[in-house]
């Protein structure tokens, strides 16, 4: 990187992020499942990365056209070389770190075994397994150089069968592993208390001989290939045609979406190779990725765990707020003070209760919700059901949009609206990222009361036992009809508003930052308290870190806790001296989002479905919601000034690809750790 650029490159940005998430499968002292569930993670990233970030440059650069790249002075072209060169880096480590953790699952009687190392006694499991399940659901598809091009799924991987006969032309087939009907990783019975586990492609492997015995040949072999498609959505605006049919339409031209990457087995002969390469129709830009045995090492996320509980991390009892301890009826406890969730730590079963609670109370009589991702089985979505059978006005303004969840929202806006549930598809031309709701009683004819409820995650009871996120619950009057507003401008989008208190993208949230930094730099020209503070997932909004340097430039105290992206570059003299940003990357996911300003002494706290990118503040509805209670206030910053000064898993974000840990021998501060204690204590 040039030293004198002024940001990091989003996608550079991003690949250091990766890089912090293999840092964790790198940490001895994370328990070992967990350090090869992080492999996962990682290799889930790229594939998502590739498919979306790379594959957009490099659809850019085929059209001639710039792809906006804050760091400007970088070639496009450029950009693609660095990100292959970067992955190609970080691949190396992954393979030596995979080899060593597989070591160490076999210290731990844990041995991985493949087609040529199957115990003998084993043997009989795996024919029998192949014989009677798997076989019955294989794909297998014969090619022969010169046949047309084919269609691969993209959320698949295969192997690339090679048959070869002396002085006879290769015959290829490629065989569809079908990790979608079974597990990846299949469990044999145990040998003197050593647990053994096969990949599934290595079964197939066992079994070439039997699947191909019509060919003749001399050798076969299997190899992995996995192959990543552009994943790029686009929508016809045809008003002719309605939104659902234009997404699902949308979803069937994505499975024809063109390569953008092959990662294949690198002992694949030649020959072989340059076949794939014309059969999959690869060019200059696509990225080809030579790699080991196995592909699609994002499984690692569910590698079974055959009762080894010491290998995983310890589970937390989550905690209940304090006043539903004394008040039980939660719409009596929200109308005393507001109060404020923030999972994993808090029980999600709050906010899960109070849904079922509202669908059931004869006194409520509208609901309303924005949905962007939800469980398979979704509790909140089966409440909202009850509620429209018990007769309730409800609504749902389900976003059908959101990236490699739109067949499964579609799915459920089906089911939504079969039960007597409105359903509302989102804003033409803005994405609804905004996490918010709606809960009105009636207390006697034309008296009612409402409650809002505005989170920084998604309505998503799976991800709330692994993501971090606040969620708040308040009946201030003020607050709540603004958020009821904006309901009111997803039913009709010319009612567009100036909100006094929350701010609402693409309108508000750009300007409440804008006009919160300028404050800060003014009360520091003043004498008067002045800091900026701010926790993301990702920043990489350009006309806010300019506004963010200035203020650094002016003597302001700028705080982050960055999770993934990040193009400001801090700790630059001249530039962004009085900036410093944190990175944690722990057990859960960091995924709140909140912009604390010191505002003079008196501070004014938000939390946000935004990030602060210009997808976010531009192109998205977000919801930015003050929090006006001391008490909720005072917990929020607290839990951000432990993150901040986390001295065993946040890591200093820096110029260039290695970012240490910030460390503090004299007093540990694990603060995924002292955050739980911390709200333990505040809710005895």
């Amino acid at each position: 990187m040039k030293k004198n650029y002024k940001y990091i490159n989003r996608e550079i940005s991003w690949l250091k992020f990766n890089s912090r998430v293999l840092q964790e499968a790198m940490d001895k002292k994370n328990p070992l499942l967990e350090r090869l569930r992080f492999l996962g993670i990682y290799s889930n990233n790229l594939d998502e990365f590739y498919k979306v970030r790379y594959a957009y440059i490099a659809r850019m650069i085929q059209f001639n056209s710039k792809y906006n790249n804050i760091v400007e002075e970088q070639k496009d072209t450029d950009l693609l070389e660095e990100i292959n060169r970067t992955v190609a880096h970080q691949q190396q480590k992954y393979d030596n770190l995979y080899s060593q953790i597989i070591k160490e699952l076999a210290k731990e009687k844990t041995l991985l075994v493949d087609e040529k190392t199957i115990p003998e006694t084993l043997k009989p499991f795996v024919e029998d397994f192949y014989e009677n399940k798997l076989s019955h659901n294989l794909t297998v598809l014969y090619w022969k150089e010169g046949d047309k091009i084919l269609n691969l799924k993209d959320n698949v991987f295969y192997l690339i069968v090679t048959m070869t006969k002396k002085n006879k032309n290769h015959q290829y087939a490629l065989i569809e592993v079908p990790t979608d009907r079974f597990s990846r990783f299949l469990v044999l019975p145990d040998i003197n208390d050593k647990h053994h586990v096969i990949f599934l492609e290595d079964v197939i492997r066992y079994h070439l001989k039997d699947i191909f015995q019509f060919f003749k040949f001399d050798t076969i072999e299997g190899k992995s290939i996995k192959l990543s498609k552009d994943a790029d959505l686009s929508i016809d605006n045809d008003v002719q045609v309605s939104y659902m049919e234009s997404v699902s339409e949308a979803l069937r031209e994505r499975q024809k979406g063109l390569p953008v990457r092959l990662v294949y087995d690198k002992t694949i002969d030649a020959r072989t190779l340059k076949f794939l390469k014309k059969m999959f129709d690869l060019d200059e830009y696509d990225s080809l990725a030579p790699g080991g045995k196995y592909h699609n090492k994002k499984d690692f996320m569910k590698f079974p765990t055959l009762g080894r509980k010491d290998l995983e991390y310890k589970k937390i009892v989550p905690v209940i707020p304090k006043i539903l301890k004394e008040e039980r009826n939660y719409f009596k406890a929200f109308a005393r003070e507001d109060t404020l969730l923030y999972a994993p730590y808090y029980d999600y079963s709050v906010f899960l209760k109070f849904l079922r609670g509202a669908a059931i109370d004869p006194k409520v009589k509208k609901i309303k919700i924005t949905i962007y991702r939800v469980a398979d089985d979704s509790q909140v979505l089966s409440a909202l059901i009850n509620a429209a059978k018990n007769g309730k006005d409800v609504t749902a303004v389900l976003e059908l949009r959101a990236r490699f969840d739109e067949a499964h929202n579609i799915k459920w806006s089906k089911q939504l609206q079969d039960e007597g549930v409105k359903v509302i598809f989102g804003v033409p031309g803005l994405k609804v990222h905004s996490k918010i709701g709606i809960v009105e009683r009636e207390l006697q004819r034309g008296c009612a009361e409402k409650y809002a409820f505005v989170s920084t995650g998604n309505f998503h009871e799976g991800t709330a036992k692994a993501y971090t996120d606040f969620t708040l619950f308040t009946a201030n009057e003020s607050i709540v009809n603004q958020i009821d507003e904006v309901f009111n401008f997803f039913g009709a989008n010319y009612l567009v508003k100036h909100y006094k208190d929350i701010a609402v993208s693409p309108w508000g949230i750009r300007r409440k930052l804008i006009l919160g930094i300028k404050r800060e730099i003014k009360n520091k020209k003043l004498g008067l308290p002045a800091q900026i503070n701010i926790k993301v997932n990702s920043i990489c909004d350009k006309e806010i870190i300019d506004y963010l340097y200035e203020a650094s430039q002016n003597g302001v105290e700028v705080r982050m806790v960055v999770r993934g992206i990040c193009s400001i570059i801090p700790q630059v003299p001249g530039l962004s001296d009085n900036i410093k940003i944190i990175s944690v990357v722990d057990k859960f996911l960091e995924h709140p989002r909140l912009y604390w300003f010191k505002n003079g002494g008196d501070d004014m706290v938000y939390i946000s479905s935004a990030d602060i990118m210009p997808r976010n503040l531009d192109h998205r509805v977000e919801v930015a919601c003050p929090v006006l209670s001391l008490k909720n206030k005072k917990e929020i910053i607290k839990t951000f000034e432990l993150g901040f000064e986390d001295n065993v898993k946040g890591r200093l974000i820096k110029e260039g690809l290695e970012e240490p840990y910030q460390r503090n021998r004299r007093r540990k501060n694990r603060s995924q750790e002292t955050i739980y204690e911390f709200i333990k204590n505040l809710n005895k």
